[in-house]
């Protein structure tokens, strides 16, 4: 959610980030990724809706991690620039890494069964 917020708050940070193909749409995309963002982490607050939310925001973490692999690398992306000193865009990507990998461990299926189900099998 906070990085939604961010989003909004700091747009040329994030909108920078984008190629330079897509520059008519940075904001369009921008404006979509925040929203997405912010929906998706209150989802994450919500047990029913965990499962479901977990995708959309993987889709995110994976496209900026590869966005800061294409930095860290020095890859020409297109026009996108980078408001960040060079520490900070190296230790963007093992964070984003951090994240994926909690987001899926915090969204996975519980595979001890719920003393309910154990109930009515009985």
């Amino acid at each position: 959610m906070g990085i939604g917020f961010l989003n909004r708050k700091f747009p040329l940070l994030f909108e920078n980030l984008i190629p330079e193909k897509f520059s008519e749409y940075k904001e369009y995309i921008s404006w979509i990724i925040s929203i997405v963002t912010i929906l998706s982490g209150i989802g994450l607050l919500f047990k029913q809706t965990r499962r479901l939310v977990k995708w959309p925001l993987l889709t995110i973490i994976i496209m900026a991690g590869l966005g800061s692999l294409g930095q860290i690398l020095n890859i020409d992306m297109s026009g996108a620039t980078n408001l960040l000193p060079p520490f900070w865009v190296k230790l963007k990507l093992p964070v984003q890494i951090g994240l994926g990998i909690w987001l899926w461990w915090a969204t996975k299926e519980d595979s001890k069964p719920d003393k309910k189900m154990r109930k009515r099998k009985t």
